[in-house]
């Protein structure tokens, strides 16, 4: 008798899981991610990336990648380990991303359990930003740079990067 009860909760809340963030509508109509992927160290959960694109091959011309955070990183992290990244891949020195740091310094903000930061890429040099649904900044200034940090061929972990890409969802 209570399973009946709770089945219906549980079926709607496994269903949600795979609903677009809200800064999406009007931008995607795809109703579940076209991959996802959970990042994490050892046995610590860090965050759940997913990928909403429309396009019948991802990541398309525009698209979405949303990081749904399971611990708080502070803005600096955020950006440091961003502006990192950005040079690892490129193998450009740091000195050459003064102004992708100015902007993601803009954008970023300190995320705590449950926060979500939506990348939404309007072009092949500009990506919007929003933090838990609202406007945070821009990227104008190596955009595609700052996603290959997910979704690029010199990604830090390419079974991740193969799942945001193939449709898969580890979950």
């Amino acid at each position: 008798m209570m399973l009946r009860a709770v089945l219906p909760a549980l079926l709607f809340a496994a269903g949600s899981a795979f609903s677009a963030p809200p800064e999406l509508s009007g931008r995607v109509a795809a109703e579940r991610p076209a991959g996802c992927a959970e990042y994490g160290f050892f046995f610590f959960s860090l965050y759940r990336a997913e990928l909403w694109t429309d396009a019948a091959a991802p990541p398309g011309p525009n698209f979405g990648l949303t990081l749904h955070y399971r611990r708080g990183f502070s803005h600096d992290e955020l950006v440091s380990t961003s502006i990192r990244e950005m040079v690892r891949i490129s193998g450009r020195s740091d000195e050459n991303f003064d102004a992708a740091m100015a902007e993601l310094s803009q954008a970023m903000r300190n995320v705590t359990e449950g926060d979500r930061i939506t990348a939404w890429r309007e072009g092949p040099d500009r990506i919007a930003f929003f933090h838990n649904g609202l406007p945070a900044g821009e990227l104008t200034s190596d955009a595609g740079l700052f996603l290959d940090i997910w979704l690029g061929p010199e990604s830090l972990d390419p079974k991740r990067r193969d799942a945001l890409l193939s449709g898969r969802c580890d979950d």
